[in-house]
């Protein structure tokens, strides 16, 4: 009886390091998701750039 209540108490642990392990996955994958949304932003509407080289006088 004994080691089961410590194997379940073990088990318990462990989930609750899991769920820790998983709560700061989430955390990330929404920060990449913010940072991915800002880039898509940025592409769509791009600043306009001048062009490289030299310029003819015609």
């Amino acid at each position: 009886m004994r080691e089961s209540l410590i194997d379940n108490l073990i088990v318990k642990l462990e989930i609750e390091e899991i769920k820790k392990r998983l709560q700061n996955h989430d955390k990330s994958i929404e920060l990449e998701f913010n940072y991915l949304n800002e880039l898509i932003e940025k592409q769509d509407n791009p600043k306009p750039r001048k062009p490289l080289g030299y310029k003819r006088k015609i």
